[in-house]
């Protein structure tokens, strides 16, 4: 599996070649090994893509993400039937039972939670969201049926960005979240491909028109690694966001993690994660080897 995240901003063409991407722009060509690749971020609208490219892609496990005109992704192709024993895994994905999938999704709440607090106390540090988090962790039963989750996320979002925020508007911030979020969930949907594992098929994400239910299941506690960088970098954000500040965001799957008290790339770490989802249906020992934000 590749390492490099490969962002075409400006490309007329780009093509498969002895085994390597081959872009083209203007009078240049640029070359990169497709086993050093794990996606491809096209930004450029105009950009001649070859369907020979396409099906290499997916023989290499790469990922592809296309952007609109405001740079905002809005298509991801990833790896089909990739891994050798899919209708097996499939299979075993079918049979978990609901008091799995809630102890699995109680053990994901809480772990978002924590990183939440952990982020709390590096930028805010306001007393009363932390402690009020810091008691939801205790309240989380039954697939999180008390929905703390959802009531967490809303104090602690007014704590970070202000009480005048409000997720999902068309905002700087948002826009920097929603970004930020997506190249992660990319690199969740690669590997759990890799793994042969069904996207459909969620923990407790079960929307019938959502083809990544299970990706947005792990992805929640990733969430806060791009929260705290985008605090970060709050007052510096323009929307539509600079081709710099995509490139960081990016680059966010590089930074470093922890999991049992060793530091991980977040790229890394996402392969931890879904071997222990696995393990955890296959062997009945529900524990999931989640990460844990580093305090900065």
């Amino acid at each position: 599996m590749g390492y490099r995240q490969v962002i075409i901003k400006k490309s007329e063409k780009i093509h498969f070649e002895d085994n390597q991407l081959v872009i083209k722009k203007e009078e240049t060509t640029t070359k990169v090994p497709l086993e050093d690749i794990n996606f491809v971020l096209i930004e450029d609208s105009t950009t001649i893509i070859t369907t020979r490219l396409l099906a290499e892609f997916g023989k290499n496990a790469i990922s592809l993400i296309i952007c609109d005109e405001k740079f905002e992704p809005t298509s991801i192709m990833y790896p089909y039937n990739y891994h050798f024993k899919q209708l097996d895994v499939f299979n075993n994905q079918l049979k978990i039972d609901n008091d799995i999938k809630n102890e699995l999704w109680n053990q994901i709440v809480k772990k978002k939670i924590e990183n939440s607090i952990r982020v709390l106390e590096m930028t805010s540090k306001e007393e009363i969201p932390i402690s009020k988090l810091t008691s939801y962790l205790d309240e989380i039963i039954e697939g999180d049926i008390k929905n703390r989750e959802g009531i967490s996320a809303k104090m602690y979002f007014r704590s970070l960005f202000g009480n005048e925020f409000i997720r999902f508007y068309d905002d700087a911030i948002n826009s920097a979240l929603n970004y930020g979020y997506t190249i992660i969930v990319s690199a969740i949907i690669r590997n759990l491909a890799v793994f042969g594992l069904n996207t459909y098929l969620g923990i407790h994400h079960n929307s019938k028109i959502n083809n990544f239910n299970l990706a947005y299941d792990l992805l929640e506690p990733y969430r806060s690694i791009v929260d705290k960088f985008v605090y970060d970098y709050k007052d510096d954000i323009c929307c539509p966001l600079t081709f710099e500040f995509r490139k960081k965001l990016i680059n966010l799957l590089n930074k470093e993690i922890l999991h049992n008290n060793k530091k991980y790339t977040i790229e890394y770490s996402i392969n931890l994660l879904i071997k222990s989802y696995i393990k955890s249906f296959s062997t009945g020992e529900i524990i999931l080897d989640l990460p844990t934000i580093i305090y900065e």
